[in-house]
This record gives C-alpha cells, structure tokens and sequence, in this order.
C-alpha cells in the first residue's frame, strides 16, 4: 500500500512538471532556424499565402542591409508625403484644387505614391515585408522548430534574432536559437 501511494505521489509531481514547463507542447529548447524540408506536414495548408517566400536564415540576414536601406527609403517617403499633403491642405485653403500649384504639387505626391510602392515590391522581391515604419520593422518567413514562423527584425538591431508566429504579433518575439 506505501508503494502505491509513493508511486501515485511521484507520478502526480511528473504530471505537475509536464504542465508546469510546458513539455508536452514545445520543445525544451524553441527557436531553431531549420530549411524548408523540415517543415512540419500539418503546416503545408499554411503555404497558400498569397507572394509567400519562404527563407533560410541565410538568405535573410544576406537579404538585411539591402533591405533596411529600403527601409530608410520608405520612411523618407512617408516624411515628405506628410509634409507634401499638408502644404496641399494649406494651398487649397486658398486656390481652387485645378490651381496650377495645387495641380502641381498633387502630381508630386503621386509621384511619391509610385516611389513608395516600387520600393515595397522591392523588398517584396527580397521575401521581406514591411512590418511597421515607425519604429522600422521587417519580417521574413521561415520554418522555425519544423514551424512557419516570421523572422523578425527591428531598426537599431544589427542581426536577425528574433521570430515569432505567424499567428502572434510583435510582442510575441522570441529570440532565435543557433547551434
């Protein structure tokens, strides 16, 4: 009768770990960049993601200054854009909207429109895509832990090292581990 109870008793402390650190839902040690090839098989529905590119960790961090120049260009762009569309507030506060510098300064912020759009297929084209500008946050699809997850990267962070779920938002970050 003593056995049963201490065998009872440990077999409750075994169960109070497996919850108390989560074992039997990630593993011990999350955050493993991995290849394409070693994603899981329940994950491949999530492929159908429009303009999907799906990364190594290589590729990324290959893909990181190019990308955060692009970056500086976008938040350059939305910087005049603000200023450019305030202007335009205050002209036509005096010149009908066919004024020649209000039609002037409309067809200037159209041009910023297409800068900024050819910049974010540029970095669409890298697999990254604009993530926030204000901070600047870019983010690249990866398997992490057999799992799509997004790699994450910040401005001010000089490497990729951090991810999190594709279901998760920034504030999920985890950060990566390398073997």
């Amino acid at each position: 009768m003593l056995a049963l109870n201490i065998s009872d008793e440990i077999k409750g402390c075994q169960e109070k770990h497996d919850i108390m650190f989560n074992l039997d839902r990630e593993p011990l040690f999350s955050g493993q960049p991995m290849m394409l090839e070693d994603l899981h098989h329940d994950e491949h529905e999530r492929l159908d993601i429009e303009n999907l590119s799906i990364l190594s960790i290589e590729q990324v961090r290959d893909s990181l200054t190019y990308v955060e120049r692009l970056l500086s260009t976008l938040q350059a762009i939305v910087d005049e854009a603000h200023d450019m569309t305030e202007e335009i507030e205050i002209l036509l506060e005096t010149f009908p909207p066919e004024h020649p510098h209000v039609v002037e300064m409309s067809e200037l912020l159209g041009g910023l429109v297409a800068h900024w759009q050819q910049t974010v297929a540029k970095i669409e084209k890298q697999g990254a895509r604009v993530a926030g500008l204000d901070p600047g946050r870019i983010e690249w699809f990866g398997v992490i832990d057999n799992q799509l997850m997004l790699y994450s990267w910040t401005c001010g962070e000089s490497d990729i090292e951090w991810y999190y779920g594709v279901d998760e938002g920034f504030s999920s970050r985890k950060p990566l581990i390398e073997a």
